[in-house]
């Protein structure tokens, strides 16, 4: 056991550790199945305090980090290269609805929530979410947003980078960005939210977002 990994347990727990071949398969290979990388290991953190502490390990020893959320994607992005020195960031146990405002008419979800389980629940109190496409039953906000996905509903709602009001995500270093915030009017300094979002995760870890809901 490599000394990073030793290091990785106790951040996540043994069991979301991934570090066997059987194990790894399902994150380490494509959604058409023509892609295959290979990782050090597959880790899966719960919480942006964790992700934040696996980014700040990796930023000190210079490893690189793959995050993935559904892993729907068919141009490999989501998934490691040959070399076997990255590690996988799965975010599919990031998985809560932290907030709904029926009267900001918002959603706070965190990145490795399925893009059909916020349809479902937003459209209990009467509202919807318009980000569609065919993957919605596995695909993760984390994804929609690192990839800034359009779907059938792009022409009338736009991107998805038009359905963003605010965002969290980690830094390579491990510091948190906290731009939850969820005004439709805020002009304060550098828009690092539509940094963050389309970057695929080369900038950051995308962890939540505030996004807008309809009637």
């Amino acid at each position: 056991m490599s000394e990073l990994i030793r290091k990785l347990i106790p951040i996540v727990g043994d069991e979301n550790v991934l570090t066997k071949l059987e194990d790894q398969t399902k994150y380490v290979t494509d959604w058409p199945g023509e892609k295959t990388g290979t990782a050090q290991a597959v880790v899966r953190p719960v919480t942006t305090s964790e992700i934040s502490k696996i980014m700040q390990l990796a930023f000190k020893t210079g490893t690189p980090v793959v995050p993935q959320s559904g892993n729907t994607g068919v141009a490999g992005g989501s998934i490691p290269d040959q070399s076997g020195k990255s590690i996988l960031l799965s975010l599919e146990r990031m998985n809560r609805i932290r907030e709904i405002s029926p009267s900001a008419r918002t959603i706070v979800a965190e990145a490795g929530c399925i893009l059909d389980t916020v349809h479902r629940t937003v459209e209990e109190i009467g509202l919807f979410f318009p980000l569609t496409f065919g993957a919605r039953g596995s695909c993760m906000i984390g994804g929609n947003l690192a990839t800034n996905a359009g779907g059938s509903n792009v022409v009338k709602y736009g991107n998805t980078r038009d359905l963003c009001l605010g965002i969290e995500a980690v830094l390579p270093d491990g510091e948190v960005l906290h731009l939850l915030s969820g005004l439709h009017k805020n002009n304060t300094g550098y828009d690092i939210r539509n940094l963050l979002i389309g970057s695929e995760g080369t900038l950051g870890v995308i962890t939540a977002a505030t996004l807008k809901l309809y009637p």
